[in-house]
């Protein structure tokens, strides 16, 4: 399988997710530990990812001038959907800033940056997700070029509810449609990846094993598993807060949560196996889709520890878990770092 340059790669903004979900994850455990060391990283990597952002938007807004170059890129089976890395990272910042922004700067400040993001991001990501899927299925493309990268225009979508609780919790007068809001984009990515997971599945079962270059695509599932249960859980804590619901519905919703950490484990095993299988016949070459790891993981240490905290178990398993993302993260990063050190060399 062919890949697009470095430069030209659609996989950019998949850094700023990897990268905003590790800086959400240390300001969870700093929350859970009390620990400033913890925080002052993860405001650091808040601003790294922010910042890496700002230098990305001019690769995304080039493709404007072109639309039918564009259309041929949101298309292709293999790529197009890497296009959806840039809402989704839009998304991720803008719970960073709404979470962990009020550390850095005033709350005001701070929420007005994780507004215009989650709006901005939302718009994008409803759009794109809706053109990205009425373009593939105008198109005659073979079960055999399905993958994991399918879920991304998904996975999207689940970030919107919980970017929007921390305004539910700032402005309570206004948690009724807010709420509304979340659970509505909460139903757009928990359906659309029952249809879109279904459709990798089959081709799993039926076709041809995947290119070894589309192997982290096959670790992708792990995201909507483990971001579904953040954005339940967040859902229906402010809804507490906000006396929609008792505190019994967040129990369910811890459950409902647990649920797809089960269902996560079991494919990251399976998952891992394929990767085995794909190193041993000649390894993976690195490109920006290994960022495909980075993220899904991230959303299961994610989940994992929000489940720890609202049955007040101990938290040992939430930082094996956090400590895995971190780790995936740091390698990834810096195999990135060398690739672009490589082209820049090259070029």
């Amino acid at each position: 399988m062919s890949l697009p340059s470095l430069h030209k790669q659609p996989a950019w903004f998949g850094t700023v997710m990897g990268t905003g979900a590790i800086a959400i994850l240390f300001n969870l455990q700093a929350d859970e530990f009390e620990s400033t060391f913890l925080e002052v990283i993860a405001v650091t990597l808040l601003w790294i990812a922010s910042l890496v952002a700002i230098a990305l938007w001019p690769r995304y807004l080039k493709r404007l001038q072109s639309r039918h170059e564009l259309h041929e890129e949101v298309g292709d089976p293999n790529h197009g959907a890497m296009l959806a890395t840039l809402p989704a990272g839009l998304l991720v910042l803008a719970i960073g800033w709404g979470s962990i922004g009020p550390k850095t700067l005033p709350t005001p400040l701070a929420l007005w940056i994780a507004g215009i993001l989650v709006v901005l991001g939302a718009f994008v990501a409803i759009g794109f997700s809706a053109y990205w899927a009425s373009t593939i299925s105008r198109r005659e493309v073979g079960l055999e070029r399905v993958n994991g990268g399918w879920l991304i225009p998904v996975v999207m979508n689940l970030l919107v509810p919980v970017a929007i609780v921390p305004f539910v919790e700032y402005f309570p007068e206004h948690a009724a449609p807010l709420l509304a809001i979340g659970f509505g984009f909460l139903g757009v990515g928990a359906l659309l990846f029952l249809a879109i997971f279904a459709l990798l599945v089959i081709r799993i079962a039926t076709q041809v094993p995947l290119p070894s270059a589309m192997a982290p695509s096959l670790w992708i599932p792990l995201a909507p598993a483990g971001i579904f249960g953040v954005a339940l859980i967040r859902l229906t804590q402010a809804a507490e807060e906000t006396n929609f619901v008792g505190e019994d519905a967040v129990f369910i919703a811890a459950a409902v949560a647990s649920m797809g950490i089960g269902f996560g484990i079991w494919w990251a095993i399976f998952a891992f196996v394929d990767l085995r299988r794909s190193h041993m016949q000649g390894g993976i070459p690195f490109h920006l889709g290994w960022w495909g790891f980075v993220f899904p993981v991230a959303a299961m240490a994610l989940s994992i520890a929000r489940v720890e905290q609202v049955i007040d178990s101990a938290d040992i398993v939430a930082v094996l878990a956090s400590a895995v993302a971190v780790g995936v993260w740091a390698y990834v990063a810096f195999r990135t770092i060398l690739a672009v050190a490589k082209h820049r060399k090259q070029g």
